[in-house]
């Protein structure tokens, strides 16, 4: 998704800035082409800094200029919306682009988008849907393994873990280096975790009150158990907070080097026009490392809830004895 995302940024040179030639019969057709280039290119900077708000509203403003309306600034939007988890948004223009721009090379992101849009509002069915035929189109694809974990999340929030477990193995077995075999993996640790309780909870109610050492060894089982996930988390917290603190150093130190690169005395509209490719590269590295970001963060406050009741959890039964 970097790739397609430096292509839009690159793309605005195409437009470039001329001096304007002003007719009677022209200039309102002029001055709104102009406010669309103007309202995309200070998009591109808040989209680049992660300031998904501001970048929405000059998004907006640049699909309702027919000059900037292309399948480029609808999917910058659409990924503005994702990344502020303005979900019901994101649905309705990914619909919207996939009705206008059907033989896009992004329609395949966009669809991919447009699943995970789906869960985030409730309705799993269709974004299982969605993100299968998604796959089953884009066998190769770079989301393939991406899309797999979304459904597996569909089927995990709907407490269908089994189904939910097999595709989480698959990301980790068919796709090693891919980003979501670490949330991939803690998620399979969760579902092991939950049948550990269950397989323990039946075994008690088995038992039931005529064995007092099956009793006792199954509260030994279970602290054991709880033990082992807050170290689990403990682990899964530490190494989350290490690469976060990694991520925002690398965007601070990539903000401070635009910065120093770009010429004072320069319109910053122009500069947005003229920059070279390899301050594209940074803006796509800086939206890849913000995204990045938000998942890591969002992770971390998960874990965290779950080590706080996993430690709530194992004190209560430190208090029964």
């Amino acid at each position: 998704m970097g790739v397609l995302k430096k292509t839009a940024v690159l793309c605005l040179g195409l437009w470039g800035f001329s001096s304007l030639a002003f007719s009677s019969g022209v200039v309102t057709a002029t001055a709104l082409s102009v406010s669309g280039k103007s309202a995309y290119v200070q998009a591109l900077a808040s989209y680049r800094e992660g300031d998904w708000v501001s970048a929405i509203s000059f998004l907006r403003r640049a699909v309702s200029d027919e000059s900037t309306s292309t399948d480029d600034t609808w999917f910058m939007l659409i990924n503005s919306e994702m990344y502020a988890q303005s979900y019901r948004s994101a649905l309705e223009d990914c619909n919207t682009f996939l009705s206008r721009f059907e033989e896009s090379p992004l329609a395949s992101y966009v669809q991919y988008q447009k699943g995970r849009a789906l869960h985030f509002t409730g309705r799993n069915d269709d974004a299982v849907i969605v993100l299968s035929d998604f796959c089953h189109q884009n066998v190769g694809h770079a989301l393939y393994a991406s899309a797999l974990y979304w459904i597996a999340e569909c089927f995990f929030e709907d407490y269908s873990f089994d189904t939910a477990r097999s595709l989480y193995e698959r990301v980790v077995s068919e796709f090693p280096d891919d980003e979501k075999v670490g949330d991939s993996q803690f998620k399979l640790s969760l579902i092991s975790q939950r049948e550990r309780e269950e397989k323990l909870l039946y075994l008690l109610k088995m038992t039931g009150e005529e064995s007092l050492s099956a009793r006792e060894e199954y509260e030994k089982q279970l602290r054991q158990y709880q033990t082992e996930d807050v170290q689990t988390l403990r682990r899964e917290l530490n190494t989350a907070s290490e690469r976060i603190a990694e991520l925002e150093e690398e965007l601070s130190n990539a903000n401070r080097a635009v910065s120093a690169s770009a010429s004072p005395s320069e319109n910053a509209e122009q500069t947005q026009v003229s920059a070279p490719s390899s301050v594209a590269d940074t803006d796509g590295d800086s939206a890849d490392k913000n995204r990045s970001l938000a998942e890591l963060k969002e992770k971390a406050d998960l874990v965290e809830r779950l080590l706080l009741q996993s430690l709530i959890n194992e004190s209560s039964s430190g208090g029964a004895e």
